[in-house]
């Protein structure tokens, strides 16, 4: 199947959000990042690249930990946003599934809430195995699937309820990497070895007044079914999310639980 469209709108869709990620996605996004940069053992001066960097919060967070870092992403609005961020850190336009990078050249290859993201998530494995040096290694964080994740249980089910899903642009499944067996294979089948699955108990903290909207803002797969809809459809959604996440109301925040999963795994001599 053709994901071309879905490449596009992605690209599309973080651009836009760029300028507001640290007040949405970064909410959770980072909560898995010591995770990750733990599974790759840094070591001060460490050579890192964070692929698919966004506004560069892995990268900033290697850097500050004594490494010498790198990031990419797919999108010039965020590589500006992570250059304002982290001015000290270079930062450039770049496919993380063919990586600009040399054979061998890096120590560390991190990407953060990344992989479901693309069109090939094999072949960004495969890039990082191949710019890794001997002994480098490889950590991507991914979402848990609905059955794990009560916040996109939650999501998922009022939208299926609801909405046409046809309607959006054709894309990969978002949760293929979820499952912890296929994550394995895809390292494994990269050439990487002690392949490691941890889980990191994120939980979403927010003080937005309807769950629905700051979900429109939290990513891009979720708007991109969601603004194919009717207008009719799309109240009765928003009544929906918002009436089911009072569950997680404490005081005058949400706080879902929105865990995810940190996979690992070395490149041998």
């Amino acid at each position: 199947m053709n994901f071309d469209a879905f490449r596009e709108d992605e690209l599309n869709g973080w651009s836009a959000r760029a300028d507001r990620y640290n007040s949405a996605t970064a909410l959770a996004t980072v909560q898995s990042i010591p995770t990750l940069l733990a599974s790759v053992r840094l070591f001060p001066q460490a050579r890192v690249l964070d692929a698919g960097c966004g506004p560069g919060y892995a990268a900033g967070a290697a850097a500050a930990l004594g490494s010498v870092c790198t990031g990419i992403d797919f999108s010039p609005a965020m590589i500006s946003a992570a250059k304002k961020r982290f001015p000290a850190i270079p930062f450039s336009v770049g496919d993380v599934e063919a990586l600009p990078v040399e054979d061998a050249s890096q120590n560390a290859v991190v990407s953060n809430i990344v992989l479901f993201h693309l069109t090939e998530p094999a072949n960004a494995v495969k890039e990082a195995f191949r710019v890794l040096a001997p002994d480098g290694r490889f950590a991507f964080s991914q979402w848990c699937a609905p059955a794990e994740s009560e916040c996109y249980r939650l999501l998922f089910d009022v939208i299926s309820d609801h909405a046409d899903l046809t309607l959006a642009s054709p894309a990969p499944n978002a949760f293929d990497l979820s499952d912890r067996d296929h994550a394995r294979r895809l390292m494994e089948d990269a050439g990487f070895s002690e392949v490691s699955v941890v889980g990191v108990p994120n939980v979403l903290r927010t003080t937005a007044p309807s769950f629905y909207d700051f979900f429109m803002d939290f990513g891009v797969r979720i708007p991109l079914v969601m603004e194919k809809q009717t207008p009719s459809v799309q109240q009765k959604v928003r009544e929906a999310i918002d009436a089911r996440a009072t569950h997680y109301r404490v005081d005058d925040e949400y706080r879902s639980p929105l865990p995810s999963i940190v996979v690992a795994g070395q490149r041998a001599r």
